[in-house]
């Protein structure tokens, strides 16, 4: 059984991501691109690969409505596109556009910075913490590629 100090570090992480600078980093991002949180996650999600249109129904778990019209916004602005799925006549396969990964790449430059809170820990910690939170996110098989960080031995920075 997952103990208190699991529970208190998974709501830690949760106040760095939706609370303080982090919230406001992600709506910065957001308006920088010119995408809605659901938008920029979804064209995150593409850049993995084409999906159809029915997996992402599965993976967001949106009304399919609203997954609609958010691709529609995405295809609007020439990120994404949709296709005609290889094997199922009445189905749509969603990509992403050359366009599209460009603000992808764009949005995950932006992404990559810290908040300036991360500064009271070393660079020593900052590897252990990413050490760590690795361990978690390889626990996470649905988690999509691009929203996974890159191992350390692969950054230039």
């Amino acid at each position: 059984m997952i103990g208190s100090a699991a529970g208190e570090a998974w709501r830690a992480m949760q106040a760095l991501v939706m609370g303080g600078e982090g919230h406001n980093r992600l709506h910065q991002i957001c308006q920088e691109v010119e995408l809605t949180p659901a938008a920029l996650k979804m064209l995150l999600v593409l850049s993995s690969g084409a999906r159809p249109m029915r997996d992402l129904v599965s993976a967001f778990r949106f009304d399919p409505s609203y997954l609609t019209s958010v691709v529609d916004t995405l295809e609007r602005r020439g990120l994404a596109r949709r296709e005609p799925h290889p094997t199922d006549r009445r189905a749509k396969t969603v990509t992403v556009t050359d366009e599209g990964r460009l603000v992808v790449a764009r949005a995950q430059k932006l992404m990559a910075v810290p908040p300036v809170s991360f500064g009271v820990l070393s660079p020593a910690e900052h590897e252990q913490l990413f050490s760590l939170l690795q361990r978690v996110l390889d626990a996470e098989p649905d988690i999509p590629d691009a929203l996974r960080p890159r191992p350390l031995t692969a950054r230039s920075d």
